[in-house]
Parts: C-alpha cells; structure tokens; sequence
C-alpha cells in the first residue's frame, strides 16, 4: 500500500514543491484559491467501532452520478481545465469508509482531488479507526458548481471535547504525491493518537492546559 501510494525521494523535491506553490498562487488554485467556495462534508461524524466490507465501486457509480456520467476523477478535473500536468486525480472520501461505513459513500462527502491529497489524509485516518471516542468533521473547500475539492480540511475531534480539534491537517487538492518520507512523518504523526487511552489522556490534558491558561490570565 505504501510503496503503490509514494514515490522516492529526490534532491529536487523541495524545489518541486515551492514550483507548484507558486504555480498555485499564481493561477489562484488548491490553497490559494479566491472565494467564494463552497463548503461540504457529512458535518460532525463519530467513528465506527467496526465497519462491513464495503462495496469498492459504489464511490466511483455516486461519483459519475454527481458529474453526469464521468467517473474517472483524472478525466473530470482535465474536462473541467482544473487538472494540473502530469497529475492523478481521485475521489477522496471526507470521512473515511473504515471511520463511518456506508455513510460515507454519500455525495456530500466525496470529491475530486490528487492522488498526493488523497494519501496524505491515509495515516491520520488509519489511527482513529474503530475508535469511537473520535469526532470526524472532515471539509472540502469546493470550486462552486463543480465536484473538484481546491483543499482539504480533515479535523478531528474527542468526544469529550467537541469544540477543540486534536488533529488537524489543511491538504491542497492539487498536492503533489506523497514521498516516501513525507509519508513516514505523516505515520509517525498520527501515531501519537493511535491508542484510545493515550488520545484521551492527552485530550484531556491539552484541554486541562487551556482551561489553566485562561484563569491564569484572570488573576
């Protein structure tokens, strides 16, 4: 999965990168695009203990259903004059169908955007799995009358604390794909708040700490 999802690192990556940011700020795309957007998402979410196996085709029948028959993510944003070169598209879920189940094979929580945007939402989401104390309330920032996400917002939340995100990451729709250690800091990042006990423990704590920081500042 992570080999298929990565490429090798290079000694050009950084300046790969600060090109396509430029790219992006110049013709005003993925985070540096102007509004109005429209948002979208299946709204606050709590994490299935198990999910069924679900059915790997019905995003992509939702999704050709949402863009009048087109259901190659690719072929829709290069259609639309959106696709950047050389670049994969795919439908990304919001919420992730191993968080939520058939949920999520709903129209407010699928859209267009790169494969790099797709896989840097993976480990975060493999680490709340089955945990239901989390709070899913993953946006897309969608070009208006389109199906094409410019980011992504992936939030997460403790049940306990529904007003303060533990985790939270804004992707470019256009990200590039995913080299191998970018991925490997994504893991060890999300690793962090794999186990439910020591996510609740630091939710608790994170919270704590505000709360004494603000009477602190009372007195």
């Amino acid at each position: 999965m992570e080999a298929l999802r990565t490429v090798k690192d290079s000694p050009l990556d950084n300046l790969n990168m600060l090109a396509h940011y430029a790219s992006q700020a110049s013709n005003q795309k993925g985070l540096f695009a102007t509004g109005p957007l429209d948002s979208k998402g299946l709204g606050p979410q709590s994490v299935l203990t198990s999910v069924p196996d679900r059915d790997k085709g019905e995003h992509t029948k939702v999704f050709g259903k949402m863009t009048g028959g087109e259901t190659s993510s690719t072929k829709y944003q290069q259609k639309l004059g959106t696709a950047e070169p050389r670049t994969d598209y795919e439908i990304l879920h919001g919420m992730g169908h191993g968080e939520g189940g058939k949920k999520t094979q709903s129209p407010n929580n699928l859209a267009s955007a790169s494969h790099g945007a797709n896989t840097a939402m993976i480990p975060p989401d493999k680490a709340i799995s089955g945990n239901p104390d989390v709070i899913v309330d993953t946006k897309f920032a969608m070009r208006p009358g389109t199906q094409r996400a410019e980011y992504v917002d992936q939030r997460f939340f403790h049940k306990d604390f529904p007003d303060q995100p533990f985790f939270q990451q804004r992707i470019d729709g256009d990200r590039p794909k995913v080299t191998q250690s970018e991925y490997n800091k994504l893991k060890e990042q999300s690793a962090l708040f794999s186990d439910p006990d020591t996510l609740r423990g630091a939710a608790h704590l994170m919270n704590l700490g505000k709360k004494t920081g603000s009477n602190g500042g009372d007195t």
